[in-house]
């Protein structure tokens, strides 16, 4: 026997099982946001680190890396790090091709002045391929 809860707008029934779903969902959002606030945190950190070495004259010069190219580094290894955490967590939510595409990415923005720009674009195009494939693959639809 299915239960029926009705909604308050009174026009529509839920099952218990599309509740707890609803819920799931939500939970599973709301776990989303809090690992996307501890990327922003890490990052904001990691931008005040890098400025202040490039203030104090500290900032390791490698090429044409400037101060927004190690940022942009820093950002994109974070995410990869916290993707693949959440890869092999069973608690986490599991990343999506998304994740995987803006860390590659930020990353290749930041290698760009180290190894010149002239790559970065191809780079770009097959990092968009992998991410399509990764997320089909990780999906599993």
């Amino acid at each position: 026997m299915t239960q029926h809860v009705v909604k308050e707008s009174g026009d529509s029934e839920l099952t218990l099982e599309e509740m707890k779903a609803q819920q799931e969902m939500l939970q599973e959002k709301a776990e989303r946001k809090r690992l996307e606030s501890y990327w922003w945190a890490a990052v904001l950190i990691w931008g005040g680190i890098v400025l202040v070495s490039e203030f104090l004259g500290i900032l390791p010069q490698i090429g044409t890396a400037n101060a927004w190219s190690w940022i942009f580094l820093g950002a994109g290894v974070f995410g990869l790090i916290g993707a693949l955490i959440r890869a092999v967590s069973p608690d986490l939510p599991k990343p999506t091709g998304w994740d995987y595409f803006w860390s590659v990415l930020f990353m290749i923005i930041g290698a760009t002045g180290f190894f010149g720009g002239g790559i970065a674009f191809p780079i770009v195009l097959v990092v968009i391929g992998v991410a399509i494939l990764a997320n089909v693959f990780f999906r599993g639809d």
